[in-house]
C-alpha cells in the first residue's frame, strides 16, 4: 500500500498531475502508475471520469477547462475514501 499512498499523496498535493509527470515524481515507470490507478480505482480510492459532451463537471469549476476544449479526456479523481487516507 505504500506506492499507492505516496501516488494518492502526490495527487492531493498537486491536485492535477499528469502520469508522465506522477511517474517522475515517484521516480518509477508510467507502467507502475498504470496498474497503481487500477488498484486505487478498484479499491474506491480515486474515481475515473471523463471529460467532453458528457462531462458532469460544468468548465468554470474544471480544471482542465483551459485545455479542455470539450475533448474526451480521462481523468481521475480522489474519492471521499481517498481523501480521508491521506488526511
Amino acid at each position: 500500500m505504500t506506492m499507492l499512498k505516496d501516488m494518492l499523496t502526490a495527487i492531493n498535493k498537486s491536485g492535477y498531475l499528469s502520469r508522465s509527470k506522477l511517474a517522475q515524481e515517484l521516480r518509477v515507470p508510467e507502467a507502475v502508475i498504470d496498474q497503481g490507478i487500477a488498484n486505487l480505482i478498484q479499491m474506491g480510492y480515486l474515481i475515473k471520469e471523463e471529460t467532453g459532451e458528457s462531462c458532469p463537471t460544468t468548465c468554470g469549476s474544471c480544471p482542465f477547462a483551459k485545455t479542455c476544449g470539450q475533448e474526451i479526456l480521462t481523468i481521475y479523481r480522489m474519492s471521499d475514501k481517498g481523501k480521508a487516507v491521506v488526511g
